[in-house]
């Protein structure tokens, strides 16, 4: 329900009917814990200053003439000119009785639009890493988001599988004429990667040779490609495993690689040229762009091709949007790539513009996020200097989780054991970093990640379990009953008004991309009905009509957690 919309659009109406601009902004904000009131316009001050009016008066001429329409009790003016608005208990109770017995709690889609969310993007012949964690997990939420809303997405793992670096491995396995690739696994291949790469550093002749290697493969010989093929099997099915065990969406018919657009990198090219976006220059064909300036003031350039016929990742990418908007038709495109890109693909995204690639429907954002870090705020790396590989971070947390677990029932049933610590364990490492603003940095720690209490999935998945214990010992068929939800005090409309807030909360994430949002307001949500247990009856009520009511009202929180921590990725626990 979106209260906040509704109270925003009348309050609107009434500033217009007072001279105000329509596109003026009233600011609703859910009111703090030290206001009495439910919501509160913020912006009337502002408003009034700008059409030379009297804030306190203007203030009451703008409440007088707002519809309440029933939802709204009452509404008041505080100093120095805010409006507060008291909701209804009865059109809560209304909303409430509604959600109950909606799949989708009576949240309503979106006006459909197809999307394309570019996430996760790991390397070749390289294992996935913690700095892997972000973009993957993020870019899952925001998919499963939009999805739950309405939209048609179009999630794309675009994974770096056509550039230099095969040149450099593919070299390497000939020169030393490694054999049975198919039957090596990625942390040889690695190994292979790292020394390829020390070669070509440090050796002309390599580099040389493996350029050379690079050209074949772009003709397509087929020895060369059958390496390619087998450098990029190895990696993606390792990935694949990550995948599964962290619960994301990505399978195998997402992987949209570099390599996709090999085709049309040519074309791009001289279209480029022909339209006079590029031009040659020592043998390169670089694209000029005035809004790009580097130290010294002058334009930059971005090269699109190598003095040796060879593509950058720039015409990969220049050809990646041209095929999202032109053959995919794209309304929005959602990067989430970190901050250190932005630059980068500001600049991409302008030569397309100028290339006329991108249609005038089509929406273009980048979502960056900041870095993980260790205690000593640095990137979060091993002794070794060496990035912590993804799979051996999950299995770790795994492994905590069955302790904790021990710790509190060292009988449980071996098969329960392992499956519910899988949850709570990959749950934990998804959202602690979901919990997190994606645009900060942040220090991992392995004690806050797995606590009881505070801002955790584990403290979520015991408030779910906690509800579903309830419900199960009320032995109440919710379904049977006629008696509504009826609020009878402050305490049950506070909680109330939080569970219709879960509508805005997806809105708000669909179009600013801040999960973290939706982990405080589970997190608030949980930690409401806490307190309210702790404080009220629910089983032992003697009112019949008021336990139904609690009853009812506890199922929705359990509803809302269900789903919020199904869009985060996150599976429940109805036992801990």
């Amino acid at each position: 329900m979106k209260i906040k919309e509704k109270i925003a659009k009348e309050t609107i109406k009434s500033l217009i009917l007072n001279g105000a601009n329509k596109n003026c902004d009233p600011i609703i904000i859910k009111s703090s814990k030290k206001q009495k009131s439910d919501y509160q316009a913020n912006g009337i001050m502002k408003i009034a200053i700008k059409l030379k009016k009297n804030p306190k008066e203007f203030a009451k001429k703008i409440a007088k003439n707002i519809n309440k329409k029933n939802i709204l009790k009452k509404i008041t003016i505080s100093n120095p000119c805010f409006i507060n608005f008291f909701v209804s208990s009865k059109f809560i109770e209304k909303e409430l009785e509604n959600m109950i017995f909606c799949k989708r709690l009576n949240i309503k889609k979106q006006n459909k639009k197809k999307i394309v969310v570019d996430y996760s993007s790991p390397n070749i012949a390289k294992n996935m890493h913690v700095g892997h964690l972000r973009s993957t997990v993020i870019g899952d939420t925001i998919v499963r988001i939009m999805e739950f809303l309405g939209h048609n997405v179009i999630r794309e793992n675009h994974i770096g599988d056509w550039g230099h670096q095969y040149g450099m491995i593919i070299t390497y396995i000939k020169e030393k004429n490694i054999k049975n690739i198919s039957k090596m696994n990625l942390e040889k291949l690695e190994n292979i990667y790292k020394k390829s790469k020390t070669m070509f550093d440090n050796f002309e002749y390599f580099k040389k040779k493996s350029k050379k290697s690079l050209i074949k493969m772009y003709k397509n010989n087929k020895k060369y490609i059958y390496i390619w093929k087998k450098i990029v099997n190895i990696t993606l099915l390792e990935n694949k495993k990550i995948y599964k065990i962290l619960n994301i969406t990505l399978k195998s018919k997402h992987i949209k690689g570099e390599s996709f657009y090999k085709n049309m990198l040519k074309d791009v090219i001289s279209d480029l040229i022909k339209k006079k976006i590029a031009k040659k220059k020592n043998g390169k064909i670089i694209v000029y762009l005035k809004k790009f300036k580097n130290k010294l003031g002058k334009k930059m350039g971005v090269i699109i091709q190598n003095e040796d016929k060879t593509f950058l990742y720039s015409t990969i990418d220049i050809a990646c949007i041209k095929h999202r908007s032109k053959i995919i038709k794209a309304n929005k495109i959602i990067y989430y790539i970190d901050y250190r890109q932005k630059r980068y693909l500001k600049q991409i995204i302008e030569i397309s513009k100028k290339a006329k690639y991108i249609n005038k429907n089509l929406s273009i954002h980048h979502y960056e996020f900041g870095t993980i870090l260790n205690k000593k705020n640095k990137p979060f790396m091993t002794r070794k200097g060496k990035t912590i590989k993804l799979y051996d971070l999950i299995k770790k947390s795994i492994k905590k989780s069955k302790k904790i677990i021990l710790k509190k029932n060292n009988k449980i049933n071996k098969k329960i054991l392992n499956k519910t610590s899988k949850i709570i364990g990959v749950g934990a490492i998804k959202y602690f970093e979901l919990s997190k603003n994606r645009k900060k940095n942040y220090i991992f720690n392995w004690k806050k990640i797995l606590k009881l209490y505070g801002n955790t999935s584990i403290y979520i998945q015991y408030a779910y379990s906690r509800i579903f214990s309830i419900i199960k010992k009320s032995k109440i068929n919710i379904k049977k009953i006629k008696d509504k939800i009826i609020i009878t005090n402050s305490e049950e409309k506070k909680i109330s008004i939080k569970i219709l807030q879960f509508e805005e909360i997806i809105n708000d994430i669909s179009k600013n991309s801040y999960p973290h949002i939706l982990c405080n307001y589970l997190y608030n949500l949980s930690s409401n009905f806490s307190k309210f247990y702790e404080k009220y009856y629910i089983l032992s009520e003697k009112n019949k009509k008021i336990k139904i009511s609690r009853i009812k009202l506890i199922l929705i929180i359990s509803k809302i957690i269900k789903i919020g921590l199904s869009l985060l990725g996150i599976k429940t626990i109805k036992k801990i």
